[in-house]
């Protein structure tokens, strides 16, 4: 029997940019199934209530810890600083263990919050749905980045630092770029001079600290998104996501949830230059892009927005009260 559920706080802090993003998709694809999903800053005594738990969510902690049996979203299961370890260790996953129903986003996620002990009553794996985009078209974004041309475009976006492999990517790129087998893109912060210097010396392309529209016409342009990593950096990633909404290739290194999310959309390398370059030249050959990019589609329809919210209203039907 369906139960009919009670308008729902979806609490939330302002500082999280990334949760309130999600959390407003969340929204919209639950209100077209009719579900009154309501993003805010905390919930009123009594109501039905579902907490999004970050690294910069303290305020929505204190919300956790008032609730009697909680239904958290938990997009961090470790803090981002070894610093706030005891803090997690004392605060966050005590108040997990006594959740009704705890969701992370991957099965990754759920592992790492067994082995931190902060599994509850009840964990459910609800993928983060891919980014969604206005225009697909791939040569009307290069045209509006500058970026015109047929050569094969790879980008590397987010925060450029060393754990995103930056530097053996480069080295890595130099033969194919002397050659015109690709062109590459920076497209993010560069936090290094070194590396900043070399990008200038070597002709590649740089979109320096952009705004979500020039991010997102960087993605479309492209033909392949590099998604590497020198380790596990946690429970999602927002730039993979970002490239099987867009239907593009993907490189990656498989770590963490990586492989979990991508699937066959991604060729896999390991983080030495040596193989990098190797997985760039194979990504040179048009039907392997092609393929590729194919995969990423098909990917994509697993995850999204419409799924991940008829998810959540099963689960809120089995949890919240009527």
């Amino acid at each position: 029997m369906t139960v009919v559920l009670p308008p729902i706080a979806a609490v939330r802090s302002a500082r999280s940019i990334g949760v309130v993003s999600y959390v407003d998709r969340l929204a919209g694809s639950l209100a077209e199934m009719g579900v009154d999903y309501r993003p805010c800053p905390r919930a009123s005594r009594g109501s039905a209530a579902h907490f999004h738990l970050a690294n910069s969510s303290r305020g929505v902690l204190w919300g956790v810890a008032s609730s009697t049996s909680p239904l958290v979203t938990v997009h961090d299961v470790v803090p981002r600083t070894n610093a706030l370890l005891p803090c997690y260790r004392r605060l966050v996953y005590p108040l997990l263990r006594r959740a009704a129903a705890t969701i992370v986003h991957s099965r990754f996620a759920a592992d790492l919050l067994r082995r931190v002990g902060g599994e509850g009553k009840r964990v459910e794996v609800i993928p983060h749905p891919v980014a969604t985009f206005a225009s697909l078209d791939r040569q009307a974004a290069r045209r509006a980045l500058g970026w015109e041309g047929d050569t094969p475009i790879f980008v590397l976006p987010g925060v450029l630092k060393g754990s995103k492999l930056v530097a053996e990517t480069l080295a890595a790129a130099v033969p194919l770029l002397e050659r015109g087998r690709l062109r590459l893109a920076l497209v993010g912060s560069i936090g290094d001079e070194a590396v900043a210097a070399r990008v200038g010396a070597l002709g590649v392309e740089v979109l320096e600290s952009p705004g979500r529209p020039s991010y997102e016409q960087a993605i479309v342009a492209a033909d392949c998104v590099l998604v590497l990593r020198d380790r596990s950096v946690g429970e999602t990633n927002g730039p993979l996501l970002d490239a099987l909404g867009a239907g593009r290739a993907v490189l990656a290194t498989a770590v963490g949830s990586i492989p979990e999310v991508a699937g066959d959309a991604a060729l896999y390398c390991g983080p030495s230059e040596a193989d990098i370059r190797a997985s760039l030249t194979t990504l040179c050959d048009g039907d392997e892009l092609a393929l590729r990019a194919a995969n990423s589609r098909a990917r994509a329809r697993m995850f999204s927005g419409s799924i991940a919210g008829a998810a959540h209203e099963r689960l809120f039907q089995e949890v919240l009260d009527g």
